[in-house]
């Protein structure tokens, strides 16, 4: 990539989106879909009762490509075809990313004539839970169990780490209150980091440049599209989830601290699942909380330990753990 395209086509970057296919006949208008997208693109039209795909600002359709309002639909009326592509600029998608989407194809091109469903009886039950997995948004008004609880944190407490240094340290949280708390207070320092990018101007266009160049993570456009949804909302981010469990890491670490912590995150979210709980990674107020030092304290982020990530638990509304269709990615063979 060249210096020019690090510079250029940042804010809101030309794209290529991913197709909303909607079969209005065989719809049940449940609403599933409109609640369980992440992010602002999928509302519901109250007058016909149906959903439809919408941008924001620049953005045809604020669409990040997850499927899971395919997984959560139950009746099929509902696909997302085509990957999310950035043509252009610092973000641009590699050309060794096809743009092809596929289903589940453990066993190689075989699985394309075949439904998961048959592929699924071939599979060890650790494959059977990676492959249907999907991050729930949907949650019942039920109460975690503690046993539970403890359960999938003993699972990522055996997850690997550089030089067995075990970085992590959990935070179980299932205050309501505090959890409208740091909900509220969060969501104030992301609509400021919305009202930034969500705009148009050329100077915006500099200033999310210059940004980008700093903090390339953070000003990739998909975000700003959930931030809206968390305004629609009214400030919800953990989808009133029962349990918020904050994942902090111990930045002394040897190795790649973050690395060993999301593998403990991963290992979390695999035995949830397995236990028939549901799990939604949400990185948003671990990312306000660097500017809430009341809150940190709070919540025991103490040096030396910061906030990595958090995972949202609770009972999924309905069956929601679905196989979707994904992006292929590169894999270079050396024999």
């Amino acid at each position: 990539m060249s210096i020019i395209d690090h510079f250029t086509h940042v804010h809101y970057p030309p794209t290529k989106w991913p197709r909303f296919e909607f079969e209005e006949d065989k719809c049940t208008h449940c609403k599933s879909c409109y609640l369980a997208c992440p992010t602002s693109c999928i509302q519901w039209d109250e007058k016909k009762k149906i959903p439809y795909a919408t941008g924001l600002v620049e953005m045809e359709i604020a669409c990040l490509g997850c499927n899971n309002c395919e997984a959560v639909c139950p009746v099929g009326c509902i696909r997302l075809r085509g990957e999310y592509r950035v043509l252009k600029g610092r973000y641009k998608t590699l050309e060794e990313r096809s743009g092809d989407m596929y289903p589940p194809c453990p066993f190689g091109k075989k699985d394309l004539s075949r439904s998961f469903e048959e592929t699924e009886k071939e599979l060890t039950e650790t494959e059977r839970i990676i492959l249907r997995r999907r991050s729930i948004r949907l949650f019942r008004d039920t109460p975690v169990p503690k046993e539970l609880i403890h359960r999938i944190i003993e699972a990522a407490r055996y997850a690997p780490s550089a030089g067995n240094n075990i970085p992590w340290k959990f935070v179980v949280v299932t205050d309501k209150e505090l959890n409208k708390r740091l909900e509220r207070e969060s969501s104030k320092i992301l609509y400021m980091i919305k009202w930034l990018y969500a705009g148009r101007g050329l100077m915006r266009k500099i200033v999310i440049s210059l940004v980008s160049y700093l903090r390339v993570n953070d000003m990739d456009q998909r975000p700003i599209a959930a931030l809206q949804k968390v305004k629609q909302l009214n400030g919800s981010i953990i989808w009133n989830a029962p349990v918020v469990i904050y994942i902090l890491a111990d930045h002394r670490a040897i190795g790649d601290p973050n690395l060993d912590t999301g593998l403990a995150a991963e290992n979390l979210i695999l035995a949830a699942h397995s236990l028939g709980l549901g799990t939604c990674l949400i990185g948003l107020i671990p990312n306000a909380l660097k500017y809430l030092p009341h809150l940190r304290k709070k919540l025991g982020i103490i040096y030396p330990y910061k906030c990595i990530t958090s995972v949202c638990v609770g009972y999924p509304r309905g069956k929601l753990d679905n196989p979707v269709w994904r992006g292929k990615v590169p894999v270079d063979w050396i024999e």
